[in-house]
């Protein structure tokens, strides 16, 4: 009876105990930068940090650099647009001789895994793993031959300052915009001679919704059909509707962050919005190719 009673206290008082450590040890806040981070320059950033847009010093040693090896340095070649890497839409974007491999991470996973903190310090510092300095010779980079230097994530504590950093910080936490709420993608094959299928374009959304997004948002550019720019991205015969329809995954950041170096600034939008514009970009009547 007395080994009971005194079973009985220990157990009240690790109760106890645990309790206090909950009330007493509360989780870390987050970093006053990041709170203070601009998450839609973040998506700019991602896509190319140096643009005029992103407020980046133009006068900067290394824009020639920059501008001469450029997917050597975009967030975006390496992780894609969706932000799954070769793991999603870009398991078929194959590396040249200007374009390095695209990295094996699921940086929509990753981000959501980390803490900001984590996440702040694996951009600038690694994760264990060595970095490109900036002054590396990129023009001999041949990805069957010569490979290595140029697949390293750039040592971007020597090229972004801390502001620029938390705020792709910030973009990956909060604003990139989950690509599995506005369509289906099937992935098939190994990179890099995978393909992606994307289907169910706007999924649930409301086609009627997103053509009054439409026509507030993007009409004036575009036109009522989706023809008036026409070949978008270099592409012939690439209208909006088409665009939506066979390149769903960049189109997302494209409508939200904008167009670097266009008219097409970032658009204020939920993941709704989006959906529902989407849904209706579906209609090949309305937008048609």
């Amino acid at each position: 009876m007395k080994y009971y009673f005194l079973l009985i206290a220990f157990l009240a008082i690790t109760l106890i105990s645990c309790s206090d450590d909950n009330t007493t040890n509360p989780p870390a806040a987050d970093p006053v930068a990041y709170t203070n981070a601009d998450g839609i320059k973040g998506g700019m950033l991602f896509d190319k940090f140096w643009a005029t847009e992103t407020g980046f010093d133009q006068t900067n040693a290394n824009i020639t650099k920059l501008n001469a090896s450029a997917d050597f340095f975009r967030c975006k070649q390496c992780h894609a647009w969706d932000l799954m890497g070769r793991n999603g839409s870009y398991n078929n974007r194959a590396p040249k001789t200007t374009r390095p491999n695209v990295a094996d991470r699921n940086l929509r996973t990753t981000a959501s895994n980390l803490t900001p903190q984590a996440l702040f310090d694996a951009i600038k510092k690694g994760l264990g793993k060595s970095r490109r300095d900036i002054s590396a010779d990129l023009s001999t980079y041949d990805p069957a031959t010569n490979s290595t230097i140029g697949d390293q994530m750039p040592d971007f504590s020597k090229i972004l300052t801390d502001a620029q950093i938390w705020d792709i910080v910030k973009f990956l936490k909060t604003e990139a915009l989950d690509v599995t709420k506005l369509y289906d993608a099937t992935y098939s094959g190994t990179y890099p001679t995978g393909t992606a299928t994307y289907s169910n374009i706007g999924k649930d959304g409301d086609a009627t919704a997103g053509n009054t997004f439409y026509t507030a948002k993007c009409a004036i550019c575009h036109g009522a059909d989706g023809k008036q720019i026409p070949n978008l991205d270099g592409t012939t015969g690439m209208t909006v509707g088409k665009f939506a329809r066979t390149k769903p995954n960049e189109l997302q950041h494209k409508m939200k962050f904008g167009q670097l170096g266009s008219s097409m600034k970032a658009t204020a939008g939920t993941i709704t919005d989006f959906k529902n514009l989407y849904k209706a970009l579906a209609d090949t009547t309305k937008y048609p190719n």
